[in-house]
């Protein structure tokens, strides 16, 4: 990740900044893994209902590359192509211990949040970071 997209917020920007380009691939440096493959996921659920093809790479994702980059590859031709540019308003970071944080903001004026935790010393999008532990 570059020195400029350090601070949570920073990464939500970047993070629909990214999808909005399409540059699907970039997105790896802001997310851990488990939340990067379902950003995939999610967003390959329209281009998978369209194109068969690229259902079955979906599929295989976690355990081959070669399905990886494809589906990244197509992902972000897709995403470009759909040119959405949703305006985002960061809202509040509320800290969730040392290593656990959540950034509350809204697109295009919808209450949304994303979770983030520490991985190496660097804040990343983590979706299983919101969740209680008991």
């Amino acid at each position: 990740m570059t020195e400029n997209f350090t601070r949570p917020e920073e990464i939500v920007m970047r993070y629909y900044e990214l999808l909005r380009s399409g540059s699907v691939g970039a997105l790896k440096e802001c997310m851990v893994r488990s939340s990067y493959l379902m950003t995939l996921e999610a967003f390959g659920v329209r281009l998978s209902l369209k194109n068969p093809s690229f259902k079955s790479f979906l599929e295989q994702i976690n355990e081959d590359k070669d399905a990886l980059a494809k589906v990244e590859a197509l992902l972000s031709e897709e995403l470009a192509f759909r040119g959405v540019s949703p305006s985002i308003r960061i809202v509040e970071v509320e800290m969730n211990g040392e290593e656990r944080l959540t950034v509350h903001y809204t697109e295009d004026e919808k209450k949304k949040k994303l979770y983030f935790s520490k991985e190496s010393n660097t804040w990343k999008i983590d979706y299983y970071a919101g969740r209680k532990i008991f």
